[in-house]
């Protein structure tokens, strides 16, 4: 027999039984004041409606138990309202030993406690509603058999000591058990193959795109002014600087994804580059920089890797997308950093077409945020021409604190 039938031959035996139950005419109409209410009388037939949605609970048993339990009690609510079927409390059974058989620990334990409360109710209102002593210990004993006896047996099998001849009973949980697992890990997996790819992505763009947007810059610039010697070699060295600079870089970064060892006495390691560096290349390229402030001191390295890559990427924008200059301000309060960047919209780029990815906010967001920071960029408010970013990262990682 298929694993998947085999799950729900439980289920089936005991949705026939509850099925025989309706066939024999064991099931019970009782005559409730909302019907006469209503004016209809509730007919023995009726029981099918609940018995077939009863079904559709039983088929949630083994992935949704919890749910599945609490569909099982609203039909069996319904089912009562028409009279007692024994073979639908049986159903119920059915549903309360698969929760203490796949549920997590702490789903069964609030089980145990609230059905528990729930068969002390029912004796206890059927006492107070006048109901003779003797019927209402009966009816507490009958939901002790339906509810709480086989939560008890499903413990026990979990423990590894059946009250009764289940001997697949293990195996079938332990697969399903393995089959969670394995599904488990392989969303860990991919979980992590794309945070690989976000922080691959991420790295590429910073490594590369404020030289080659500087080269772009460059060359356009030179291309729509007329020929001058002097500036135009000037021009055709700064390129060459910038661009062996970003074949430097991304010779390294192919190295560390493949594993390789980057020799840090070369002078253009990924993290080599400081604040007064950042700066200082911005300036190299033409954008004039006013600098209010500078970091502190003792900054951890993820923190201030992240800050320069916040920089680098905010100046490379004040470049391609501004007047031509750009202002720095740095200020600490309390336990965070707090950059602000902003530079003047440019509002006729003629022929000069700044180009981009589009992908540099969003890396920059994501570092941010990877710190427990926040970054915003947009025009600022109240003056449509300025472009503004606001940074705020923690003085300390948020682990080292």
């Amino acid at each position: 027999m298929r694993p998947a039938l085999r799950a729900h031959l439980q289920s089936a035996l005991t949705l026939s039984v509850a099925a025989l139950v309706l066939l024999v005419g064991w099931a019970g109409v009782a005559e409730f004041p909302w019907w006469a209410a209503l004016g209809v009388e509730p007919q023995l037939w009726w029981h099918v409606i609940p018995l077939i949605l009863m079904a559709a609970a039983l088929l949630l048993r083994i992935r949704r138990p919890v749910l599945a339990l609490l569909l099982g009690g609203l039909i069996v609510l319904v089912d009562l309202s028409i009279g007692v079927n024994v073979g639908i409390l049986l159903c119920l059974s059915d549903l309360v030993y698969s929760l203490g058989i796949r549920g997590g620990r702490r789903a069964v334990s609030i089980t145990g406690g609230v059905l528990g409360l729930i068969t002390i109710g029912i004796g206890a209102g059927s006492f107070l509603a006048g109901v003779e002593w003797r019927a209402a210990v009966s009816l507490s004993l009958g939901g002790m058999a339906v509810l709480l006896m086989p939560l008890w047996w499903s413990w026990e099998v979990r423990r590894g000591y059946p009250l009764w001849q289940e001997a697949d009973a293990r195996g079938q949980l332990e697969a399903e058990r393995h089959a969670n697992v394995l599904r488990a890990q392989a969303r860990k997996r991919h979980e992590a193959v794309e945070e690989e790819r976000r922080s691959m992505a991420r790295e590429l763009h910073d490594v590369v795109s404020s030289q080659v947007s500087a080269i772009a810059l460059s060359s356009g610039a030179v291309l729509n002014a007329p020929a001058e010697s002097a500036r135009d070699r000037e021009a055709l060295r700064t390129i060459r600087i910038t661009s062996v600079e970003a074949l430097e870089q991304l010779r390294e970064m192919v190295q560390l994804l493949r594993g390789e060892t980057v020799d840090p006495a070369s002078g253009t390691a990924l993290e080599a580059a400081t604040w007064d560096q950042v700066i200082a290349r911005a300036r190299q390229h033409g954008l004039q920089v006013a600098i209010d402030g500078q970091p502190p001191d003792g900054l951890s390295p993820a923190v201030r890797h992240v800050l320069l890559r916040i920089l680098q990427e905010a100046l490379t924008n004040a470049l391609k997308h501004g007047d031509g200059s750009a202002s720095i301000g740095v200020r600490t309060r309390r336990r965070r950093l707090l950059l602000q960047v902003s530079s003047g919209l440019r509002q006729e780029e003629g022929d000069v077409v700044a180009v981009g990815s589009g992908t540099g906010l969003t890396a920059m967001r994501e570092r941010a945020e990877m710190l427990g920071g926040t970054l915003r960029a947009g025009p600022s408010r109240g003056d449509e021409k300025t472009w503004l970013l606001r940074a705020e990262l923690p003085l300390k990682e948020q682990n080292d604190e």
